[in-house]
């Protein structure tokens, strides 16, 4: 009975089993059932697995690709800094052969108006005329060719303002003012050059645009690469005039010294200009201008007194010849004072 008993009774030593099928087709059926399941979940597994792969291989391929392009783009960037080097190069070199262009093509002009001009005159050069011919080329000096009587009277230098020949459009102001101021105020760089009126321009150079010029021919004027060239030849005009612009007497008259520029000074300066005849009024008045636009421009280093002492020199010229050195420092004060105040007190003086 024992044994009976232990049949019946619950055995703890054994765990507790699964749920038991109900019969025995059940039995074999939850078998295949939990067998296609691990199946299933092993295909899960596997395909995550390969997924995984897959993109770790596809993650690096990218990463190839785009250190591949990465290295394509630098190397076509210093192409195009190759080129756009080359290209500036080129670029400049242009500049440099419109340039040499440019000036063959003056040295060509002005060989073809020698050349012209030699057969308007249908002179047959012999071997000692043309030695001749050009020992005048050099262009002496004016003295020496005033010693030789080759300079009589000139149409421009050296002569009487009222005699020199006027601008079309302003028939009271000389044609080679004009031209020389427009010549300089036409072009930026020759404004912006440094020195401005103080520095000298090339003696032979301006001595061939006076002979130019007396021949009332302004082409060369026109066409120079230099300002000072322009501004000496102005300076020279003013110089040789046979009376200046403004004389010193007329000066005296009316500012007698220094101290008379210390209160009314504007006054003083108009009673000055109105006290001109008109050609030498509206000569002096275009010429104020033309030094104010000057001062305007910073680049060239020239100051309202930096002009005055130079173009006082040339507007009362008298003080150069008619005044001994110890009294020169005394005399020049009054016209470089009036200059200067004409160019502070423009509209005051010359506008109203």
């Amino acid at each position: 009975m024992a044994g009976h008993g232990s049949r019946d009774g619950p055995r703890t030593d054994q765990p507790p089993s699964k749920q038991r099928p109900r019969n025995f087709l059940d039995g074999f059926t939850n078998r295949s059932a939990t067998a296609t399941k691990k199946t299933r979940q092993q295909s899960s597994t596997a395909s995550r697995e390969s997924r995984s792969v897959t993109g770790s291989s596809a993650g690096v391929s990218v990463l190839d690709q785009y250190r591949y392009l990465q290295t394509q783009h630098q190397e076509l960037m210093e192409k195009y800094n190759a080129l756009k080097r080359e290209h500036r190069a080129l670029e400049d070199r242009h500049v440099r052969l419109k340039t040499e262009n440019g000036n063959l093509k003056e040295a060509y002009e002005e060989l073809q108006e020698n050349y012209n001009s030699m057969l308007d005159s249908q002179k047959s050069f012999t071997a000692g005329k043309l030695l001749v011919y050009l020992k005048l080329k050099r262009r002496e000096d004016k003295e020496a060719l005033e010693k030789r009587n080759i300079i009589k009277n000139e149409a421009c230098f050296n002569t009487f303002l009222e005699d020199v020949q006027m601008h079309e459009s302003n028939p009271r102001i000389p044609k080679i003012v004009v031209e020389c101021v427009t010549v300089v105020e036409s072009s930026d760089k020759f404004m912006k050059s440094v020195g401005l009126y103080r520095v000298s321009g090339n003696h032979n150079t301006i001595q061939n645009l006076r002979y130019d010029i007396n021949a009332d021919s302004y082409k060369k004027l026109r066409r120079q690469k230099s300002p000072h060239e322009v501004c000496g030849i102005l300076k020279l005009f003013l110089r040789e005039l046979k009376e200046p612009l403004v004389s010193l007497w007329q000066l005296n008259r009316i500012i007698p010294g220094p101290s008379d520029m210390i209160h009314n000074r504007v006054l003083k300066v108009l009673e000055l200009v109105n006290s001109l005849d008109d050609i030498r009024r509206e000569t002096l008045q275009y010429l104020m201008k033309h030094i104010r636009k000057v001062v305007a421009v910073e680049d060239n280093e020239m100051d309202t007194l930096s002009l005055a002492m130079l173009m006082s020199s040339c507007i009362f010229n008298e003080t150069l010849t008619d005044v001994c050195p110890e009294r020169f420092e005394t005399v020049s004060a009054v016209p470089r004072e009036c200059i200067i105040t004409m160019v502070d007190r423009y509209d005051e003086i010359f506008e109203k």
